[in-house]
């Protein structure tokens, strides 16, 4: 079995390789598993363990500690990793029934006039026999800056067989690094773009095999013909089935065209939501060479930096009472980075928590505790600066504050000089989703209003603690609604760590709120 200092790459294209030969590169021991026995990878030495016809079957534990569960050829086989990159190639489709067309000698798709063009046989025995080529690119679907680069290219590529190239398109997105040069360059090259808003082509295929494209030119206004010897389809790049498994298998959040990655801020460049487990190049978005070639450097690096983690113990991990504990797995169901692990009895991998909250949050038993985060611990916290004995009414708010974004955007406001409530208390908690109904309950015992200020939805760092709060506040002030409170006592805004502006403005109008409703039930 292999030692656990090992870090694992699932993937058999440039970017798996790459990764595998600069973490060698750094003295680093590495398992390679990919799905085909042909695999291609150069001699990489000792350190390398290439695992041919392999998928991957089960994982259990944390960074640091992954234990593998492996199918090769038929047989389970194990192995342990300190960590594990996934970068898997990318699926090509060509579009041809977006477009309502059949594949044919004339007719073909972006990965085929690679190939011609990469073939010096083909280049001269099919293209220097063409006259006129056309791409099509974001007429069904929107286009992707990817492709587009790659119908530009080859467009400029086809130049010197004196083939005549154009380009049909509607939405032509050139915002990437360097692309609105390239256009530039096709066009001076001779390249001619034809786009559309209202109508699309006709694209008619004849018998000999030629196409002709019938269309309304929307700027000139006329009808025109263009016969052509070849016509080109665009992709569409999706994940692999086999990504998808292994997303499935990690346990790891995907964007919503199934990457193996959320569309997530704190997801930069190159994590997911479990610690330990990266993902680079194809597996993680549609990507460009230049991307790729990132990805791999951030892979690397951050792989090695996990490797030199010591995974120092702290106070803070959430703890398990295995006595109140009722087993109900809601705590396994809820945490969002799988820290929690089901054994003879349930545990938190201390490795793996990220100190949320989520799980004590929901846990129905109250079984589980984080130092700091405890009912007493935030409530002790909850101190009116403000004396009540005064005539003016002066009310109490106590604002719950996500530590990676409204807490600070709190302590900007203050350091800008913005002005803020007399008597705000802010509470820092690690993520929102933390903040549980006894909290909330405590907060309204002492104070007038409750503030729960929480990331922006995409932005939350647990995913979906933002989610959590919200509706843990809309239950409290559904619940309490039928006793005469009143509802607008309990807030619920969203902000990122740089907006101190409007972390005074809304804390400035959520004391006005109050200050018109007046004094909250445990005054009166």
């Amino acid at each position: 079995m292999s030692e656990p200092n090992k870090i694992l790459i699932l993937g058999n294209g440039p970017c798996a390789h790459s990764i595998a030969e600069d973490i060698l590169a750094k003295g680093d021991e590495i398992i390679i598993a990919v799905k085909e026995n042909d695999a291609d990878f150069p001699s990489l030495g000792e350190k390398a363990e290439i695992l041919t016809g392999t998928t991957l079957l089960s994982c259990r534990g944390a960074v640091g500690n992954f234990n593998l569960t492996l199918i090769r050829n038929g047989e389970r086989i194990s192995r342990i990793s300190a960590n594990i990159i996934i970068a898997e190639e990318a699926v090509r489709k060509p579009n041809f029934s977006l477009y309502g067309l059949s594949p044919s000698s004339n007719i073909i798709s972006l990965s085929r006039i690679r190939e011609l063009l990469s073939d010096a046989s083909d280049r001269e025995d099919g293209l220097s026999k063409m006259r006129k080529i056309a791409f099509l690119t974001g007429l069904a679907r929107e286009s992707n800056p990817v492709i587009l680069e790659e119908i530009m290219r080859y467009s400029l590529d086809l130049q010197p067989f004196n083939i005549q190239t154009y380009i049909l398109t509607k939405n032509l997105k050139v915002g990437e690094n360097k692309l609105e040069a390239l256009y530039r360059r096709t066009k001076d090259a001779g390249a001619v773009y034809i786009k559309f808003t209202d109508t699309l082509p006709e694209i008619r295929c004849s018998e000999d095999g030629s196409v002709t494209l019938l269309f309304n030119d929307e700027i000139m206004r006329k009808k025109f013909s263009l016969k052509l010897d070849m016509l080109v389809a665009d992709e569409t790049i999706s994940p692999s089935d086999y990504a998808g498994k292994l997303a499935a298998i990690f346990e790891i959040d995907t964007d919503i065209n199934g990457f193996v990655q959320a569309d997530n801020v704190h997801r930069i460049s190159v994590f997911t939501n479990r610690k330990g487990i990266l993902v680079a190049g194809p597996s993680r978005s549609v990507q460009s060479p230049k991307d790729e070639a990132a990805d791999t450097g951030n892979a690397v690096l951050s792989s090695l930096n996990l490797r030199s983690d010591s995974f120092v113990q702290t106070e803070d991990k959430a703890e398990i009472n295995s006595g109140l504990c009722a087993r109900c797995l809601t705590c396994y169901r809820s945490c969002p980075y799988r820290a929690i692990a089901i054994a003879d009895s349930i545990v938190v991998m201390p490795e793996a928590c990220e100190q949320c909250g989520i799980c004590a949050a929901v846990c129905p038993g109250r079984a589980i505790t984080i130092k700091g985060l405890t009912r007493d611990e935030i409530s002790s916290q909850m101190v009116n600066s403000v004396p009540r004995e005064q005539e003016t009414f002066v009310p109490f708010l106590v604002a719950f504050c996500c530590k990676r974004s409204a807490s600070q955007a709190g302590e900007l406001a203050s350091c800008m000089g913005h002005p803020l409530p007399q008597s705000l208390n802010i509470i820092k908690v690690p993520c929102a989703g933390g903040i549980s109904h006894d909290h909330i309950f405590s907060a309204l015992d002492k104070a007038d209003g409750v503030l729960i200020l929480t990331c922006h939805e995409g932005n939350c760092h647990s995913e979906y603690g933002n989610l959590y709060a919200t509706k843990r506040a809309e239950q409290i002030t559904n619940l309490l609604s039928n006793t005469g409170f009143e509802k607008e006592r309990i807030a619920v805004r969203t902000l990122a760590s740089n907006m101190a502006k409007e972390f005074a403005e809304i804390t400035d109008d959520f004391e006005k709120k109050i200050i018109e409703l007046g004094p909250g039930r445990s005054e009166k």
